[in-house]
Parts: structure tokens; sequence; C-alpha cells
């Protein structure tokens, strides 16, 4: 399923690209990026074309088309888009952009985020804002169905590749600590652990103490601001789920 593409994926690829300037001054809590780097285009089919309009309450609309679907997104100049629409397509009459979808449309549960690109029959969406972490979902393309969800940070994607139902998927795990390292220790390791149920690999490993305390003090950071912590995982859906997780762990102030 690797469709011709009819128009360049510039102002796509813009907004999932992040530079390793743009992540450096994340890293220091100036900035929120677009999207989490590695999410790159070039490894999704491309679409045939990507279209925006205004719908009648003048709310900005953008539609990817692929051969069998379109992906239709609504108030997506914003930092809370609606939930996403799939409109099948079926040999019927082409598929207006602006106008309401029809009665074969399935409504996606993505509220909050926006169209990151397809993979074969793989759908990937990701939160349109963030408070440190990048919240995405994996949507089969076929029945609309969210097949899981999970988050990452934002250079967290090591690898990515669909063939036929089998996506493989490798990336940082992100978890908002609800305390920080730098103050609270390993007592805010516990908590994390205990709260964010953390893989048991993971969990057995001591608290990031170090790596907390180097990455507050590259950003500046007060030693009170809650912690970001993330960790390898490798992802493996066949129908159903296998996660596989471990360390080093890293560690960020939450920007």
């Amino acid at each position: 399923m690797s469709p011709g593409r009819a128009q360049p994926l510039s102002s796509r690829a813009a907004r999932v690209g992040l530079s390793a300037g743009l992540f450096a001054a994340l890293s220091v809590g100036l900035l929120a990026p677009a999207a989490a780097e590695g999410w790159n285009a070039a490894r999704f089919d491309p679409p045939a074309k990507v279209e925006t309009a205004r719908d009648a309450e003048e709310r900005e609309i953008t539609c990817t088309f692929y051969p069998d679907l379109v992906i239709r997104e609504s108030d997506t100049g914003t930092p809370e888009p609606e939930a996403a629409a799939l409109i099948p397509i079926r040999g019927g009459p082409p598929v207006a952009c602006r106008a309401a979808p029809g009665p074969s449309a399935r409504r996606l549960e993505t509220g909050g985020q926006r169209f990151i690109g397809r993979a074969d029959g793989f759908l990937v969406f990701e939160d349109a804002s963030t408070n440190g972490t990048m919240p995405f979902a994996v949507i089969d393309a076929g029945t609309g169905r969210t097949l899981f969800t999970d988050t990452t940070t934002y250079d967290g994607i090591d690898s990515f590749a669909a063939e036929g139902a089998t996506l493989r998927l490798g990336f940082r795990r992100g978890v908002q600590a609800p305390c920080a390292i730098p103050k609270g220790g390993a007592a805010c390791w516990a908590q994390i652990v205990r709260e964010e149920k953390l893989p048991a690999p993971v969990a057995a490993l001591p608290a990031p103490a170090k790596a907390c305390a180097q990455a507050y003090r590259a950003g500046k950071a007060p030693k009170d601001v809650p912690s970001i912590v993330s960790f390898p995982v490798r992802l493996v859906w066949t129908n159903s789920l296998t996660v596989e997780a471990d360390g080093p762990v890293q560690c960020l102030p939450t920007p």
C-alpha cells in the first residue's frame, strides 16, 4: 500500500520535524515542538494529496487523501483539534474536503490529536499540545479502531516498520512524573514506580539521580520542577501487543 504522491510534503514535514537546536531549546524549557522527532514522513506511505479548506463554521479542515480512504481533520489550526473522521473511498463521487463527512465516515477517537501519517494498515496520531511528553495513538486503517496508545519523548522514535498486519516500533517511552527526582531522590522514584506502573525491568532500576542532576543543571531548572523520565521500549503489534522495556533511564525537567 504505497500510493503515489501528487503534492510535496513540505507543510506536513514541517509539522513532524524537530531540529537538534529546537530540542536543545526544549530541554531548557523554552519551546514546545510541533511533533516528536523520528516521525519522519519518509517512513509513511505518501498520500495522493493533502487539501486544506474552511467549513461552514470557518473551522480549518485538513484532508489527507489515499486511494482507499481520506483522513479528515477539523480545527487543525488550534491546540485542540476535534476528533478526525476516516472516510472510506468506494468508487463514489470525490470527497469534498469542505463538506461535512457523510454516513460512511467513521469518527476516530482522536480528539486533541493530529494525524502524523499512515504505514500500510496503520494510522498514527499524536497529541497536538503537550506538557512535556508526546502521547500518540495507533489506529487500524480498515476499521478505525484504536489498537494501542503510548507516550514518547520529543526525540524518542528510533525505529518504525509496518508490513502487513505487523507493526514494529522502537522508541523512548516518556513518563511525566508527579514529583522532582533532584529534590525527592529515591522517594520520588518509588512514587513514579508505584503510580505510573513502570515495566518491571525499569521499576527495578535505581533512581536516575545523576542523569536528572545533569539535565537540571544544563537546563538551569529549579530542583522542585517535576521530572520527565524515559526509557527504551520495543513494541510489536500483530493482532495483540508485545512490549519489552529496559534501561538506561534518562531524565529531563518538565518544560
